[in-house]
């Protein structure tokens, strides 16, 4: 008879241990609650987490737990020895079911913090984002007006212009185009990467490939502002370093210059010993470079030297110096 209440014991803890793994704790606990009722022929019973009662089953009124901790009350209570072994076996599910429980309720909590805390923060971000683009509206209207003053004055419309009317003119178009540059530099979207540390650290005399080539870097002297986010332009060094290393060249060199009227950056990598770039990482340095908006120009052995264009973010006038 003990080895069939055991079995039956084992059963019900394997379904209720099934039904918590797949329909949550609560679920698990109404279960072993039912299960508790018939196996142990009570009327009601419950579970409490300390005094608070976190499931019930059957009917009947329970009285308050007693004591704190987790535990499984049944009413009436049973005093027969086989109703006590079967209850402390339930009772030890039972605690672990609650923990569960506990577990289950403060992740869910944490979750409902962070999900207003994330709606909160894009309400934020619309309510800045319509503040940018009024501001920027509000700025460009003005600035297109005298802009558009100034172009017809120039073409002559106004009459003709002395040397110093002249003079003023184009002293005025400066300060505007300066001006336009300004409120799209910080107002525009997209953000913007410093390349200089990113080459530095990748070609610079200090660095483990130092040993294998001798690099000489020819960069500007100010900041190399490329339209990308540092996640992006760190991928893309990272694959023109691994691009030129599949060369095997004895020496390296980089020429980094600003092509104003484009807006662009363009970087001229020479090598000399070794051979033409692996076809694989120079692909991948092209995919990556056309992400970015940019182009790659395809090196011709002892001929041409790489060359690569970035979208340049120029910044306001005077942001940096040259």
């Amino acid at each position: 008879m003990d080895l069939t209440l055991d079995a039956g014991v084992e059963q019900a803890l394997a379904a209720v241990a099934e039904r918590a793994l797949r329909c949550g704790s609560h679920a698990g606990m109404e279960l072993l609650l039912r299960e508790t009722l018939r196996l142990t022929e009570a009327s009601g019973a419950a579970l409490y987490d300390g005094r608070t009662c976190v499931a019930r089953a059957g009917t009947g009124v329970a009285g308050p737990s007693s004591g704190g901790g987790r535990l499984l009350k049944v009413w009436p209570e049973r005093t027969g020895r086989s109703d006590e072994r079967v209850l402390e076996r339930l009772s030890a599910f039972a605690s672990a079911l609650l923990a569960a429980h506990a577990r289950e309720s403060a992740a869910e909590a944490r979750h409902a913090r962070l999900l207003a805390s994330r709606r909160e923060q894009e309400r934020n971000a619309a309510r800045w984002e319509q503040r940018r683009s009024l501001a920027a509206h509000d700025l460009r209207t003005p600035l297109m007006v005298i802009k558009g003053y100034l172009d017809m004055m120039m073409k002559g419309t106004a009459g003709p212009l002395s040397a110093t009317m002249q003079r003023y003119l184009d002293r005025m178009m400066r300060s505007a185009q300066d001006q336009r540059a300004l409120i799209d530099f910080r107002l525009g979207r997209g953000s913007a990467t410093d390349l200089c540390p990113l080459l530095h650290s990748a070609f610079g005399p200090d660095t483990k490939r130092a040993s294998r080539w001798s690099v000489a870097l020819a960069v500007p002297d100010r900041a190399v502002m490329v339209k990308a986010s540092p996640a992006q332009l760190e991928a893309w060094v990272r694959a023109l370093v691994r691009g030129l290393a599949s060369t095997h060249a004895t020496s390296v060199t980089l020429q980094l210059e600003l092509l104003e009227p484009m807006r662009c950056w363009r970087l001229a990598a020479s090598t000399e010993g070794g051979r033409e770039p692996g076809e694989r990482p120079f692909m991948l340095l092209g995919e990556l470079t056309r992400r970015l908006g940019g182009s790659v120009r395809s090196p011709a052995p002892g001929v041409h030297p790489w060359v690569l264009q970035l979208p340049a973010e120029l910044g306001p006038p005077g942001a940096s110096g040259s």
